[in-house]
């Protein structure tokens, strides 16, 4: 059993290491991408190298100062308060302050549970997406170890899944689709590979018809960012198609929202995308629930 943990652990930390890599050459070409600085703040906090940690956490504070983002600054506030008893950090803490305070009125208000329910799942959806970010490009690390990727394509990819993550498009931010979208030669024998390492089997997903009561398990919101499509259900466990499969928190997630057992696949980017468009073309054909005629 000590050998089962030491051996997850390690498993955690070479993912964490690769995606400080990965990272940190996101930096190097744009130093102001914020999803990067946070991730590599946490990281770098993870590993235990606190003072690397707290370099991003400030670089990522001045960029958010230099862009006037009050709502970015009333999300950093906190995390920069439980380090308050670092004088560097307490003082990024109260030039973020002077930020929050300029311009406002003194007189404080109330935060009523709604409010607070809604910032509370907006921070829960900004971790949830730097988190796969971040396992996207450890994926695209990956690949590039085994030789899968050459440096310039890995950089592509790296550079392609940073300027997604910053945009406001409802797009899946997924490895797999950036090798397509750039008619990567060596996507099949990519998808194989990974497919093979990871011990995912791969699915042919195209070829199902995926009913409501599968596909319905997870919302589109989720399902389109994150690229994970319930596709059929076996007894009281269900099959789920993934984009990504060394993402170890996506699947953790799938169940937890799903409520169930769940069985992981590979699919490949354009399959993904045919199910989607069958998908919103089915429900735009189904007939509009006729009210029951009143007596």
């Amino acid at each position: 059993m000590a050998a089962t943990d030491t051996q997850q652990r390690e498993q955690i930390e070479n993912q964490v290491w690769n995606a400080i890599a990965a990272f940190e050459q996101i930096v190097e070409t744009i130093p102001d991408d914020r999803v990067s600085l946070e991730a590599l703040s946490h990281a770098y906090e993870q590993v235990g190298d606190l003072s690397r940690s707290r370099d991003y956490l400030i670089k990522l504070v001045n960029v958010v100062i230099a862009e006037n983002d009050r709502e970015a600054a009333e999300l950093l506030r906190e995390r920069l308060a439980q380090h308050a008893s670092d004088p560097i950090i307490h003082r990024a803490g109260e030039r973020l302050e002077a930020l929050l305070t300029s311009g406002k009125s003194t007189r404080e208000f109330e935060i009523s549970p709604e409010e607070e329910h809604i910032e509370n799942r907006k921070t829960a959806e900004t971790e949830r997406r730097s988190s796969h970010v971040a396992a996207e490009l450890s994926f695209a690390w990956t690949l590039f170890e085994a030789k899968q990727l050459n440096q310039e394509e890995y950089a592509q990819i790296a550079q392609d899944l940073s300027e997604i993550s910053s945009s406001h498009t409802p797009v899946t931010l997924s490895v797999l689709h950036v090798l397509h979208d750039r008619a990567n030669r060596n996507l099949d024998t990519i998808i194989t590979y990974a497919a093979r390492d990871s011990g995912t089997p791969i699915v042919p997903l195209a070829l199902f018809d995926v009913q409501d009561f599968s596909f319905d398990l997870l919302s589109r919101e989720f399902i389109v960012p994150y690229g994970a499509i319930v596709f059929d259900l076996m007894g009281k466990d269900a099959l789920v198609a993934i984009l990504n499969p060394y993402n170890k928190a996506l699947r953790t997630q799938v169940e937890q929202l799903t409520g169930k057992r769940c069985h992981f696949f590979l699919t490949t980017p354009v399959d993904f995308d045919a199910t989607l468009e069958k998908r919103s073309k089915t429900e735009s054909a189904a007939p509009a629930a006729v009210p029951p005629a009143t007596p």
